[in-house]
């Protein structure tokens, strides 16, 4: 019992801390050069994570192959699908950030239904796909416009998608293999190798010499490392643990919905009556496609029991 209430409590503080984080990234990019601001967040969260792993947790050095796993995630995962997503933050509001990238389920389904068939996507699962979708139109109508190439908007939601879909395939690639090395293990090596890219990126595409460390870069730093990369994902672990994982997947409809709100009350982001129903539209075809995967799954399960 008192497990199942810590891990309610770890749901809701990850529910918080990653809503809070598209403000603070939003931030963090109009402060700090993108790359050079997530290379210093994987970085030093991923020596962190490390370091309590073999330091404190005692766990082995794992193999190469383990290893080589989890560049390929990290570059996946963390060099494009964070990296290339706070990139697009310059461009965008933190608020249709939050949006956009709540539509991972929906690449995720689409990879998962072609990459392997007997796990099509159901019925329901094109219902929940298409009006994801066409929220996503009618966010897009609103806030895109022409020429192409000289709309922000345009520019932040193309680099938004694109880190979208590289973190649907990661997390599918993910699920091809199983370790018996702890997920704490695997986040760190991933931070590291997915902070190298974002490390050249920093060093050969930006410009630093109007950057000055002051008090501001650094509160937004010790945020986003200690409670956004730490905090979060160790209680997000947590509750995976002892929750069942429909109820751990509501963070990711409470995120764009604080991520807005925020926007709106510290950005001074704007919240059109449009922007509301394609959101709306997307959180709800978002949820159609886990409730679609979870149907699926229990139908799967009461059909082996039968078998047996």
């Amino acid at each position: 019992m008192i497990s199942m209430a810590k891990a309610y409590w770890a749901l809701a503080m990850t529910c918080i801390i990653w809503g809070t984080t598209y403000l603070v990234n939003k931030l963090g990019v109009n402060h700090i050069p993108p790359f050079l601001f997530t290379a210093v967040r994987h970085s030093i969260a991923g020596v962190c994570m490390l370091s309590y792993v073999f330091f404190v947790h005692k766990e082995k050095w794992p193999d190469f192959r383990f290893i080589r796993f989890q560049i390929l995630l990290g570059f996946l995962l963390l060099t494009i699908g964070n990296g290339v997503g706070v990139f697009g933050l310059k461009y965008i509001d933190s608020g249709l950030s939050a949006i956009l990238a709540a539509t991972s389920p929906i690449t995720i389904a689409l990879l998962v239904h072609f990459y392997k068939p007997e796990e099509k996507i159901s019925s329901w699962g094109w219902v929940g796909l298409l009006m994801g979708f066409a929220g996503l139109v009618i966010i897009c109508i609103e806030k895109i416009t022409w020429p192409l190439h000289r709309d922000d908007n345009f520019i932040g939601i193309g680099l938004t998608l694109i880190s979208v879909l590289a973190w649907g395939i990661g997390t599918v690639v993910s699920k091809t293999r199983t370790s018996h090395h702890s997920p704490f293990m695997a986040a760190g090596f991933q931070m590291i190798f997915g902070a190298i890219p974002l490390v050249i990126g920093a060093l050969f595409s930006e410009d630093h010499s109007g950057f000055v460390l002051d008090t501001q870069a650094v509160l937004i730093w010790i945020y986003i490392i200690i409670l956004g990369s730490l905090v979060a994902y160790t209680a997000y672990i947590y509750a995976l643990r002892y929750l069942p994982a429909p109820i751990v997947s509501i963070q990711s409809y409470i995120n764009p919905i604080i991520a807005m709100n925020l926007g709106v009350i510290f950005l001074n982001e704007i919240m059109s009556t449009q922007l509301i129903v394609g959101a709306v539209m997307t959180l709800i075809g978002v949820f159609i496609i886990n409730f679609a995967e979870q149907r699926r799954k229990k139908i799967l399960r009461l059909k082996d029991i039968e078998a047996k």
